[in-house]
C-alpha cells in the first residue's frame, strides 16, 4: 500500500503519539509532500511552575513534560523546521474552551444520571472550574505551530 503525500499534516493535542514533540514532527515529516506544512497543537508553560503540585495540576508529569514558549519554538528550529505561524490561546480562550466542557458534562448528567461514569463527571465539574484557575489558567499555555522544514 502506497500513500499519497500531503499538503498539510497535522496533529493538535496529541503529540504522545509520537513519544513526544520531536517524534511526532518525525511521524508527520513521512506523509508531508515538499514544501508543505506540519501543523503542531501542543501545551506549554506560560511561566516554569514552582512546584510539583502545580505540575501535577496541569496534568503533568514533571517541569520537562512541557517546553516554555520559546524552548518550544527553540525546539522547532533544532527540528530544522521554520515556525511559519503560530496562534496561541489566552486566557480567555482557554476559559471558553474549558467552560464549554463543564456545561457538555452538567448537561450530560443532568440527562443520564445512572451513568456508569456519572460519579466520576461529577467529581470532575466540582473541582475542574477551581483546578482550572488554579492550575491551568495562570501556569499552562497552548498554540498551534505552522512548521516548514528548511531545505
Amino acid at each position: 500500500m502506497s500513500t499519497t503525500p500531503v499538503d498539510i499534516a497535522a496533529c493538535l493535542g496529541a503529540t504522545w503519539i509520537g513519544g513526544g514533540v520531536s517524534g511526532t514532527v518525525e511521524l508527520l515529516q513521512r506523509s508531508l509532500r515538499p514544501g508543505g506544512t506540519i501543523l503542531v497543537g501542543e501545551p506549554y508553560w506560560r511561566a516554569v511552575p514552582p512546584d510539583q503540585e502545580t505540575i501535577e495540576g496541569c496534568h503533568a508529569a514533571s517541569r520537562d513534560t512541557f517546553c516554555t514558549l520559546p524552548g518550544l519554538v527553540e525546539l522547532f528550529g533544532e527540528l530544522d523546521y521554520d515556525v511559519v505561524e503560530m496562534v496561541l490561546a489566552d486566557e480567555d480562550t482557554w476559559d471558553r474552551y474549558a467552560a464549554a466542557q463543564w456545561l457538555n458534562i452538567r448537561r450530560f448528567l443532568d440527562t443520564n444520571p445512572n451513568d456508569p461514569i456519572a460519579d466520576e463527571l461529577s467529581d470532575e465539574l466540582g473541582t475542574g472550574p477551581a483546578a482550572h484557575v488554579r492550575f491551568l489558567r495562570p501556569w499552562l499555555g497552548w498554540g498551534v505551530f505552522a512548521l516548514m522544514p528548511r531545505s
